[in-house]
C-alpha cells in the first residue's frame, strides 16, 4: 500500500512510521521539528496539504494535531485548526479518489464517569481537546467509507518524540492513583491498525489490562530499573485545569483485538532497552 502518515514525527506517529515503513510505501510528515526522511507540512497550510495528496495514496493515517490537553484548552482556535479543520480539508481532497482516511481519535471524547466505554456509548467531552476530537469524528463519519479508531493512553518507546519515557526523566515521577485506563503498548498499535483498516466507521482499540496511572508508571520504572521514584498523587492535586476524565476503559463491540497485557509489554520494552545498551 501507499500510505500518507500525518504526524510521523510525533510520539504515536513515529512508532507507526517505523513499523509500517517495513511493509508499505509510507510518506511521513513532520511540522515544526524537521526529521530526516519526512516531509515538512503545516496542517494549517491547506494548499500544501492538498498538493501532497495529489501524489495519490491508498490510505491516509491522521496521527497529527494538538494533543496536549492544557495547550488545547489555552489555544482552542489552534486546536480546532489542527484537529478538526485538517480533517475537513483531507475529506474534501480525497472525495471520489478512492483514498481512505484513518483518523486516530481519543478516549477523551468521554467524561470518565462510566465503567467501560464501547463504540455504542454517547460522547460527553469535558475539555477542549475532547470536543475537537468529537468534531473531527463527526466530519469523517459519514459517506465515504472512512475509519475512526479511538485509542487510550499509549506507552512505550518511540523513535523521535519519546513523550512517554520523558516523564521518567526527573528524580521523582508523579502518577495518579485515581486515573484508570486500559493502556496500549505502542508497538502493538501498527499491527492492530493493519488488521482494522479495511473496516469503516468507528472502532475502539485498547490494551488487555485495566490499571491506574500509578500502577502503570511504577511497573515501567521497576521493569526498566529507571533512576526515578514514582510517587502516588491524586489527579486533582496535579491538574486543576483543564478537566481530565478519571476512568476511560475502552472496549469494542465490533472486534476482539486487544493490545498485550502490561507484563508482556514490559518484557518486550526491557528487552529493547537491553539491546540499545549492548
Amino acid at each position: 500500500m501507499k500510505i500518507l502518515l500525518l504526524g510521523a514525527s510525533g510520539y504515536v506517529g513515529g512508532a507507526l512510521w517505523k513499523s509500517l515503513s517495513a511493509r508499505h510505501t509510507v510518506v511521513g510528515t513532520c511540522a515544526q521539528r524537521a526529521v530526516p526522511g519526512l516531509v515538512t507540512v503545516d496542517l494549517r497550510d491547506e494548499a500544501a496539504l492538498c498538493a501532497l495528496l495529489d501524489q495519490g495514496f491508498d490510505l491516509v493515517i491522521h496521527a497529527a494535531g494538538l494533543v496536549d490537553l492544557a495547550a488545547a484548552e489555552a489555544q482552542p482556535a489552534l486546536a480546532h485548526a489542527l484537529n478538526v479543520r485538517s480533517v475537513q480539508v483531507l475529506l474534501a481532497a480525497v472525495r471520489d479518489t478512492g483514498t481512505k482516511i484513518l483518523l486516530l481519535s481519543s478516549d477523551n471524547v468521554f467524561d470518565g464517569t462510566g465503567e467501560v466505554y464501547t463504540e455504542e456509548d454517547p460522547r460527553s467531552p469535558v475539555n477542549v481537546y475532547g470536543r475537537t476530537k468529537c468534531a473531527a469524528e463527526d466530519a469523517l463519519l459519514g459517506p465515504g467509507g472512512h475509519l475512526v479508531v479511538r485509542i487510550p493512553l499509549v506507552y512505550g518507546r518511540s523513535p523521535w518524540a519519546d513523550r512517554f519515557m520523558a516523564r521518567f526523566a526527573g528524580p521523582v515521577t508523579r502518577a495518579q492513583t485515581d486515573v484508570v485506563c486500559a493502556p496500549v503498548y505502542l508497538p502493538s498499535l501498527a499491527p492492530a491498525l493493519a488488521e482494522l483498516w479495511d473496516r469503516q466507521g468507528l472502532l475502539h482499540f485498547a490494551g488487555t489490562e485495566v490499571v491506574t496511572r500509578f500502577e502503570l508508571m511504577s511497573r515501567v520504572a521497576e521493569a526498566l530499573r529507571l533512576p526515578t521514584r514514582v510517587v502516588p498523587v491524586r489527579n486533582d492535586d496535579v491538574f486543576t485545569s483543564p478537566r481530565r476524565p478519571k476512568r476511560l476503559v475502552l472496549r469494542s463491540v465490533h472486534h476482539d483485538f486487544l493490545g498485550p497485557d502490561v507484563a508482556a509489554a514490559l518484557a518486550d520494552l526491557a528487552s529493547d532497552s537491553t539491546e540499545e545498551t549492548t
